[in-house]
């Protein structure tokens, strides 16, 4: 059975709540009693009607005994706090502890204030007493509430409520397999599993003559199949706006249904108590309709998400949005009052809005970095909407482990590069000069670099050669520069000008790396950082299809240097993106894209 009960509720004095002997004891710090006393006068001072608890789990082992699984630190702070406001207390449960034999007189001693700190259990609990009060005296002493003990104490009873649920296990041992199973990683119950409690209840089929076992294994198998598919990393950061770890994902599913019904989910246990009161009412007036009206729009919501997901073409255009913040319910309202082909509309009109009105020659790292970055990602995405053998991983983009950035395609300079960086930064770069040496043209700067290879190595000492470094690297830089003479003012393609392209920090100079990925890279030439990539992308490392496409040159009809970056390629490459603005631009729904 599970319910919500206020505390006044479970605070009877003829009601014993037995602490087994498998669990750990009382050892709530300072910190979390004084964050509980906070939270409880918060309530009261900011009118809230409720505050919940965690769950408390128990299982009733005798008439008014409860065995408590879970909870137990939550309750006893609610019963040291109890003893605290004793003044006002005309009855209160009773704690039982298995490894204590003398909790009755430890108790009743606390009740007059006498601490005792001859065992852990009794030390953490008389340093609880102590806090809270020492808790309630700097109240006082700072004036900030003259009946703070009253508001306290009918706050506790009236306003706090604990979500409680009585397992019925049928012996001893199954209520120790519960609590190892709610308390292995120390993973607090969850809504989802709440919630499954109320529609696997038997209450839920009342008298009926049907066999509530066949309803329960049904919702039980479709229930798993849902949680199982959601444990898919690419579909659950497909969905989601950023990476969220919940030990049940399908808490997602409800949480989306119960926002999308209008019902405010402010902290953990919201979604549980919208479902509670419609379970109760459900058998209250002998409907026993409430899993017929509730799980319906759990299926239709995962199979939206699954079909999305199947798409490649929703799938895409989907993800792109959720990654840039429009909210999924959204989306699912739209796609239920739309047919496919106006869904579709929608979709390509809303990444129009977002993503398609930037000025692609006035997009610059230094001055638009989150533009440049969200054309990108555009881009990257849509590369991948207009291939079939790829699919964007979104979950890249959502890991907190992987940070991305804006990488130079050619380099800036190498000033960043450090001493220890040295001599791989140059061997990297000899290699692309000796192949770009067709006329001898780099002897004397090859010469060079070779000579102060050999001086670095071959020096023991802590020689500050940055200055040396610093004239090699910037001759090396200038050598790999492809310089280029235009007599038109304009790229042939993108339109865009010469004197914009050649900019450095502009887009067109620009790709999408993850930061490991583009430290390792450094200010490196554009044919180290294309036989770098090169390598990543053996290696299985995940390289942004736009990303790779550049370096590799694919975007260049007719590329005349693999080991530079020229302002042709520049211009190819923009106008690369040009193109997929103007397909997002010029989208009709009575092509063959729906």
């Amino acid at each position: 059975m599970i319910t919500t009960k206020k505390i006044k509720e479970i605070n009877f004095s003829d009601q014993i709540y037995f602490i087994p002997s498998y669990q750990r004891g009382y050892r709530w710090e300072n910190k979390q009693v004084i964050d509980l006393l906070e939270d409880i006068y918060e309530v009261f001072t900011s009118k809230q009607e409720s505050y919940c608890l965690q769950p408390i789990v128990v299982s009733l082992i005798e008439p008014n005994k409860f065995e408590i699984i879970d909870g137990q630190q939550r309750l006893t702070t609610i019963y040291i706090l109890l003893t605290r406001l004793k003044r006002f207390v005309d009855e209160k449960f009773q704690l039982d502890f298995e490894i204590r034999t003398n909790c009755t007189s430890f108790f009743k001693e606390l009740d007059s204030g006498k601490l005792d700190y001859s065992n852990p259990d009794f030390a953490h609990i008389s340093n609880a007493y102590f806090i809270i009060n020492k808790w309630f005296e700097d109240k006082k002493n700072l004036r900030i509430d003259s009946n703070i003990e009253l508001n306290m104490f009918q706050t506790l009873l009236e306003k706090v409520e604990v979500i409680w649920y009585d397992v019925e296990e049928s012996n001893r041992q199954d209520l120790i397999k519960a609590f190892t199973r709610l308390n292995s990683g120390k993973i607090p119950l969850t809504n989802a599993e709440l919630i499954k409690a109320l529609f696997l209840s038997k209450a839920n089929h009342g008298n009926q003559k049907i066999d509530p076992y066949s309803y329960q294994l049904d919702i039980s198998n479709k229930w798993n199949q849902i949680e199982y598919a959601l444990q898919d990393d690419t579909l659950w950061n497909f969905i989601i706006p950023n990476q969220i770890n919940l030990p049940t994902r399908i808490d997602y599913i409800f949480k989306l249904i119960v926002q999308n019904r209008s019902h405010p989910v402010k902290d953990e246990y919201d979604v549980f108590r919208y479902y509670y009161p419609l379970y109760t009412h459900s058998i209250q007036t002998n409907k026993f309709d409430f899993i017929t009206t509730n799980w319906e729009d759990v299926d239709l919501y995962f199979t939206i998400i699954q079909d999305w997901f199947q798409d490649h073409k929703y799938y895409h255009l989907i993800g792109l949005l959720i990654w840039d913040g429009v909210d999924i319910l959204v989306l699912i309202k739209e796609y239920l009052k739309s047919t496919k082909s106006d869904f579709f509309k929608y979709l390509f009109t809303e990444i129009e809005t977002k993503f398609c009105y930037h000025n692609l020659e006035e997009l610059n790292y230094k001055t638009n970095y989150r533009n440049v970055e969200k054309m990108l990602v555009f881009f990257n995405v849509m590369e991948s909407y207009h291939s079939n053998n790829t699919k964007f991983p979104f979950k890249q983009l959502k890991l907190k482990e992987i940070k991305w950035s804006l990488e130079h395609i050619h380099p800036q300079n190498a000033i960043d590069i450090r001493q220890n960086q040295y001599t791989q930064w140059l061997e990297d770069h000899l290699v692309i000069i000796k192949n770009t040496n067709t006329n001898n043209s780099y002897d004397e700067l090859i010469i060079e670099i070779k000579d102060f290879i050999v001086s670095i190595k071959d020096t023991k000492s802590n020689k500050d050669f940055k200055s040396i470094f610093d004239e090699i690297a910037t001759k090396i830089l200038s050598t790999l520069s492809y310089e280029e003479n235009n007599a038109e003012n304009f790229a042939t393609k993108s339109k865009i000008s010469f004197e914009k392209l050649a900019d450095e920090h502009h887009i067109s100079n620009m790709a999408l790396l993850d930061t490991r990925s583009n430290s390792s890279l450094g200010n490196t030439a554009f044919g180290v950082k294309r036989k770098a990539i090169i390598n990543f992308d053996l290696k299985g490392v995940f390289v942004p299809v736009a990303t790779k496409n550049s370096f590799l040159k694919y975007y260049s009809d007719y590329p005349k240097h693999l080991n530079y970056w020229t302002l042709e390629d520049k211009d190819d490459y923009i106008s690369k993106i040009q193109n997929q603005i103007n397909f997002v631009k010029n989208f009709k729904t009575e092509t063959n894209e729906c």
